[in-house]
């Protein structure tokens, strides 16, 4: 049994992601897709991390050529009584282009966002990347989960884990964002292993993976994700630090 109690959220795809807190879908067949779907999404909107932590790590972007660029980067939970916040950090070239983006997630609500740019502060678009990368502001607060149409397809195998592929669509999507996302949801600890996103033409934009998981210090820990793509041909992995007297 796998069990993850201090990973990211896709970040978490969630969480980034967030796993394996009381979540174990049910591996009965699908008798009602939509109703099956809404449960699902329901499942990942009320995951919630039990404490307050801080990752660190670097955003490595690679680019058609091959060659990488890194960027130091923090994340921070920050657990309250009534809700909890994701504060993504990236360092700049100058203190005063380095970005943080807060995600305030309040249970049943949808997310706020903030972005915090030197001396400004802004709501951003959805579609806005974080850092400059393939992460875009809504995949790090896996707002796909709050659409209106959600379904549950098939089960299918993902990463050698049983899973069942979630199918979350917006109708009212704009042509330069997300239409539909297909999530491989692992049936044991509830969290996404993979998805892909597509525009409204049913192209593929996006496709999000978790990498290496490792055990440090008695525990499952997330070392990370990738997301790659599909209309630039470029790919960003967040990868996570162990810490320094990480037993693996």
């Amino acid at each position: 049994m796998i069990v993850f109690r201090r990973l990211v959220p896709f970040i978490a795809w969630l969480p980034l992601t967030l796993w394996a807190q009381g979540v174990n879908p049910a591996s009965t067949p699908i008798f009602d897709q939509e109703d099956e779907g809404q449960k699902m999404a329901q499942r990942l909107r009320a995951l919630a991390p039990e404490e307050s932590s801080q990752e660190r790590g670097v955003i490595e972007i690679i680019g058609r050529n091959g060659k990488p660029r890194r960027i130091p980067f923090t994340f921070q939970i920050r657990v309250t009584s009534t809700n909890w916040l994701a504060d993504y950090r990236a360092a700049g070239p100058k203190a005063e282009e380095a970005e943080l983006l807060t995600i305030i997630h309040i249970p049943g609500r949808t997310n706020t966002y903030l972005r915090v740019l030197g001396n400004s502060t802004n709501q951003p678009s959805l579609t806005q990347p974080f850092a400059g990368s393939d992460f875009w502001v809504q995949d790090l607060g896996l707002e796909f989960i709050h659409w209106p149409e959600q379904r549950a397809l098939r089960a299918e195998m993902s990463r050698s884990r049983p899973c069942r592929v979630l199918e979350s669509v917006n109708p009212a999507a704009p042509t330069s964002s997300y239409s539909r996302v297909l999530s491989w949801v692992d049936n044991e600890s509830g969290g996404v292993l993979q998805a892909e996103a597509y525009d409204s033409s049913g192209k593929l934009l996006k496709k999000f993976t978790v990498g290496k998981v490792e055990k440090v210090n008695g525990r499952w820990r997330l070392m990370d994700i990738r997301m790659r793509n599909a209309r630039t041909g470029q790919t960003t992995e967040l990868k996570f630090q162990s810490p320094p007297d990480a037993s693996r």
